[in-house]
């Protein structure tokens, strides 16, 4: 009897020392001096693959982590905070984190063969360089992964005395700010901006660039929100650097119109590689830089700013004219040319640039003298001038220039094998930052005074108001990514009196589905009904975006291992591409990549 009770009293204690598994690392105890190095150290991981889903408990029978109806993955080459880890009844080791995505915070799990392992122990040296620095707490997170990455990196800070607010306000002006691509609800809705009466955004450079709404500019100009390995680079000090080599340079520049020769004179020729390095030592500031920013201002297939031909200005025909940085190139229908008539006048830093090696050279020249020599010598600096206060002097309007020109600059320093060297970065420091910012996620639409509808309105009428296309019956033009609803919204605030269902496979689609390849549109005006299919361009598989199995698809039907049927041929006529080609398959990837866009 007493050998019962003490079995009991014994497993009663065993419950009441019992801890919980939730947050803790669920291994087998470990002896105290393990658990006290454990916790002096901070343990980081990197998923090693793109197409991880992000679990919600640690198992395969948990659900993936859904975020508007779409599966989350975790990103390649991103640090994530380890907070847990905890074997399951399969013996599968998974690990739980805290994974940021659009600035809220999920606790998932990752399965532990999807992973690599970083531990930061305390460095007192780097601590205290973080403390004379000034780095505030919530960047110090994020610059320790970093160490134990890069050790060789030094990060430096910018207080700029300024608040966040007060340069916010200063890059909220129209036409400072602007956003390209489909997304409506980073587009803003201010006056010169928006049309109410018509339910149209205003294009205000080119045909494709809008303005950035407010929440949209907070977001990107954060320089919280890119502290990683990838991003830091938009704050990479833009100085020479002996290491970057014309063959380093070349590999930003293979799948490119830069990668071949220049003919220099009858007996000479460089690779473009050659004359952006020669650049950058003249100039005293990176080859790569420049290579990139060539780059992203021309495309990967160049562009009327680069290809020498004819125009007019003032009844004066130019040609033979380059301007690979887009100099001058200021906001308009016509910004090329804006850029071209700066580069044909003669004057400084070797102009006229009538040659590509004197373009390439003397806008090296002229970036080194208006922005590096001045303070603005990082990507970020160059976009948002808070270095020098002269909000004003800034490089780009596109909002995302450094965050989209430094991942390329991280791209091709991996490629090239030189991410181990000394690399300074210079990160800014704002007075009164908000908790965070983040990327807005819905449209809103300002108020329009209610007007009187057309009586007279036919379906013909909508399909031009709303500037679509009809294709034999195919309906293209429309925005990439918009809803259902937010086509409805537009359409009532035409007040036509003309009214449409959209259609799945006969029934009727959800009001927050996105408008897909293979809807059916049915548009009921005066003359009775009309039935189209809504074609968007790149969006192969009908799903409403453009993502990786649409290029895939591509791929295979170029191949001749897949056949589209037709619908799918309709969308995959890209960019004035009427038949499968390297063409479009390459404007697919420059678009999946960001640095191209797919014309509706």
């Amino acid at each position: 009897m007493l050998k019962k009770i003490l079995i009991v009293l014994l497993f009663i204690t065993m419950l009441i020392n019992t801890k919980p598994f939730n947050n803790v690392f669920a291994e087998e105890t470990q002896p105290e001096s393990e658990q006290e190095q454990q916790q002096e150290e901070t343990v980081y991981l990197e998923v090693t693959q793109s197409d991880v889903r992000v679990r919600t408990g640690p198992s395969t029978s948990y659900a993936i982590l859904q975020i508007n109806g779409k599966n989350q993955y975790y990103i390649k080459d991103v640090s994530y905070k380890v907070i847990g880890k905890q074997r399951n009844d399969k013996n599968e080791l998974w690990y739980n984190v805290v994974n940021i995505i659009n600035n809220v915070e999920y606790q998932t799990w990752v399965r532990e063969d999807y992973i690599i392992l970083h531990y930061y122990e305390l460095d007192e040296a780097f601590e205290q360089h973080l403390e004379n620095e000034g780095f505030p707490e919530e960047y110090r997170e994020y610059l320790r992964y970093i160490h134990t990455l890069h050790p060789n990196w030094i990060f430096k800070a910018f207080h700029t005395n300024t608040s966040f607010a007060t340069v916010l306000q200063a890059q909220d002006v129209l036409g400072k700010s602007l956003i390209d691509g489909s997304n409506l609800a980073l587009r803003s809705t201010r006056q010169g901006a928006y049309d109410p009466e018509t339910g149209q955004y205003i294009a205000l450079d080119g045909y494709n660039w809008y303005q950035a709404n407010t929440e949209t500019i907070a977001y990107f100009m954060d320089p919280r929100n890119f502290l990683n390995e990838k991003e830091i680079f938009q704050f990479l000090k833009l100085s020479f650097n002996e290491t970057e080599q014309p063959e380093c340079v070349q590999q930003i520049l293979n799948i490119t119109f830069m990668k071949g020769e220049v003919q220099i004179d009858e007996n000479t020729t460089k690779s473009y590689a050659t004359l952006f390095y020669e650049a950058g030592q003249q100039a005293q500031i990176s080859p790569i830089f420049l290579a990139v920013k060539a780059r992203n201002e021309q495309g990967v297939n160049g562009s009327a700013a680069v290809d020498g031909r004819k125009f007019e200005h003032n009844g004066v025909v130019y040609s033979n004219i380059y301007n690979f940085y887009n100099i001058h190139a200021y906001s308009g229908k016509e910004s090329w040319k804006n850029g071209l008539i700066y580069a044909a006048k003669e004057g400084s830093y070797g102009r006229p640039w009538n040659t590509i090696e004197k373009s390439i050279k003397g806008g090296a020249l002229w970036i080194a003298d208006g922005y590096i020599n001045v303070g603005q010598d990082t990507l970020y600096y160059q976009k948002y001038n808070c270095a020098t206060g002269k909000y004003w002097h800034q490089y780009a309007t596109n909002v995302r220039a450094a965050f989209s020109e430094g991942r390329m600059m991280y791209t091709n320093y991996r490629l090239a094998d030189i991410l181990e060297g000394n690399l300074t970065f210079s990160i800014p420091i704002y007075l009164e930052m908000p908790e965070k910012t983040a990327l807005p996620t819905e449209v809103v639409l300002p108020e329009v005074e209610e007007t009187i509808p057309n009586e007279e309105y036919y379906t013909g009428d909508l399909i031009l108001d709303l500037d679509l296309k009809n294709d034999s019956g195919y309906l293209t033009g429309f925005d990439i990514g918009a809803s259902y609803q937010q086509l409805l919204n537009r359409i009532a605030l035409m007040n036509t009196g003309v009214n449409i269902r959209i259609e799945r496979n006969g029934k009727e689609k959800s009001k927050e589905g996105l408008l897909a390849t293979g809807d059916t549109i049915i548009i009921v005006g005066e003359e009775g009904e009309s039935t189209y299919t809504i074609v968007i361009k790149g969006d192969i598989d009908g799903d409403g975006i453009i993502g990786t199995l649409d290029y895939l698809i591509y791929r295979k039907a170029l191949l001749e291992i897949y056949e589209m049927n037709s619908i799918e041929k309709k969308a995959a006529e890209i960019n004035g591409e009427k038949e499968l080609s390297m063409v479009g398959y390459l404007h697919l990837r420059k678009y999946l990549l960001e640095i191209g866009n797919i014309e509706q």
